[in-house]
């Protein structure tokens, strides 16, 4: 199934809180548009870009990256980019994109 956005701004644009990986904290969803989900740590804020994240769903859906939760962050640094991998990974479970 292709990311749908529009269901993900409507899932995403009031924030959300999703559980991290073991052991990490919780990650804060702060809302999302046209072009990112934005996303905030204790530590940081940063943003997912949309084109990364829809890329990661091509991959995903033909076979090529791995559906595991805890292997796909080394497989989204490498085919796609080095933008928070673990958060990326963390909002692609969300969504039901990973085991």
């Amino acid at each position: 199934m292709p990311l749908d956005w529009a269901d993900v701004v409507k899932r995403y644009e009031n924030g959300a809180e999703l559980p991290s990986m073991p052991g990490a904290r919780t990650l804060q969803v702060t809302g999302a548009d046209d072009d990112y989900i934005y996303v905030a740590h204790r530590l940081w804020r940063d943003k997912l870009t949309r084109a990364y994240l829809e890329k990661a769903v091509e991959l995903l859906e033909a076979g090529r990256m791995t559906r595991n939760y805890g292997d796909v962050v080394d497989h989204y640094r490498t085919y796609i980019a080095d933008e928070r991998p673990t958060t990326a990974a963390t909002v692609l479970k969300d969504l039901g994109y990973l085991e």
